[in-house]
């Protein structure tokens, strides 16, 4: 898992951006663990050397940052402790500054909070993190319903259909934050309901136009974070899943939004995360991961779709950063992974899909025209 920042203008040399890194990892404690043999914590590096945790890459023609994000999630991370920073230079005029880490120790939040811990000039930005809830018993038999549908037969995504290669691709589009914004705001929705919204539709008009067919309501993995005030950095994976089905509706993406903030309502009501949380991790270690990979089985969704906030501008040595993507590799089986990343004025959706999907920038571009569908509704 990872956090890109994209910036224009001249690359700082490797040397600073060493020194830069080396400096800021001292003062975070949690990026001396590893993963320990048995895969079920965590264990502490006793020393190491920060610098050495700083890579380059020279890619003159990456323009747009797709062989960037490809390299970023096939080269292996070190061994110990498994996380570095890439410099990688576009060209003369643009850069990518990318944090990586194991996914077993971070998070979207957190990585995109350490991100800026090692790499903003002025690293004073935490995410909004709020106390831990007491869930009720909505909460409880909202989870094992879920539970029991996991284990029911796959809904069909045939938008996703198709033979695996286990080559992933990736690639983003942008849109203004404040869109996003204006659009809830408007339905009564958040950021999060619109950009599922958007991804909905995007994928009905995808299909469509590839097929002339209608695309059935399918099934995504949502990632919720259960991390509270004071866990910003600390290691661990902390999110409880959820279901959401995407209605791909043919009345538009307005019809389809008023049906996602009803599910996403009902989940904040009977506080499914903090339920699914508890219930994970009330079951022996090895028995709760099992369900937890069982409930983002690959055979029973089409997507996980994630949603992270990385905060205002982060500048770099003076540099400002454009945009910034959370990336991820896809797991064993998984089609298409999308994340939301709002970063100050720019939300950025990006997607990793394996390399069967040939054409599916277009769902990128629908995406977008879909959100200006809603802005205009």
């Amino acid at each position: 898992m990872g956090i890109l920042l994209d910036f224009t203008g001249s690359a700082p040399p490797l040397s600073t951006v060493r020194a830069h890194v080396a400096a800021r990892a001292a003062r975070i404690p949690s990026l001396g663990y590893r993963v320990a043999p048995d895969g079920r914590s965590a264990r502490l590096v006793p020393e190491f050397a920060a610098e050495e945790h700083v890579f380059e890459l020279e890619l003159p023609q990456d323009k747009h940052g797709s062989e960037a994000g490809r390299l970023m999630l096939s080269l292996p991370l070190p061994e110990a402790p498994p996380w570095d920073v890439w410099l990688i230079r576009r060209g003369d005029d643009a850069y990518t500054l990318c944090y990586r880490s194991d996914h077993a120790l971070r998070d979207g939040t957190s990585t995109g909070c350490i991100t800026r811990m090692l790499l903003d000039d002025q690293p004073n930005w935490r995410p909004r993190l709020v106390p831990l809830l007491r869930p009720g018993l909505g909460g409880f038999a909202s989870v094992l319903r879920e539970g029991v549908s996991a284990m029911c037969t796959p809904t069909a995504a045939p938008a996703f259909a198709g033979e695996l290669t286990a080559v992933p691709e990736v690639f983003h589009v942008d849109t203004a934050l404040e869109t996003l914004r204006e659009v809830g705001r408007a339905h009564g929705a958040t950021v999060n309901d619109v950009y599922l919204a958007a991804l909905s539709e995007a994928v009905r008009r995808w299909y469509a136009e590839r097929t002339d067919r209608a695309h059935p309501p399918f099934p995504v993995s949502m990632p919720l974070s259960v991390r509270g005030p004071g866990e910003e950095t600390t290691v661990g994976n902390k999110v409880a899943g959820a279901r959401l089905t995407l209605p791909c509706d043919p009345r538009g993406p307005a019809a389809g939004l008023r049906q996602i903030v009803v599910q996403t309502r009902r989940l904040r009501e009977r506080r499914h995360r903090y339920a699914s949380n508890l219930l994970i991790n009330a079951v022996p270690r090895d028995v709760g991961a099992r369900v937890a990979l069982h409930m983002a089985d690959p055979a029973a969704i089409a997507a996980v779709t994630s949603n992270v906030d990385v905060g205002p501008a982060l500048v770099h040595q003076g540099a400002q950063a454009g945009q910034a993507a959370l990336l991820t590799s896809l797991a064993a089986g998984l089609r298409c992974f999308t994340a939301l990343t709002g970063y100050h004025d720019n939300a950025r959706l990006t997607v990793v899909h394996d390399a069967c999907f040939t054409g599916i920038q277009r769902l990128g571009e629908h995406w977008v025209a879909a959100v200006h569908t809603l802005a205009t509704d």
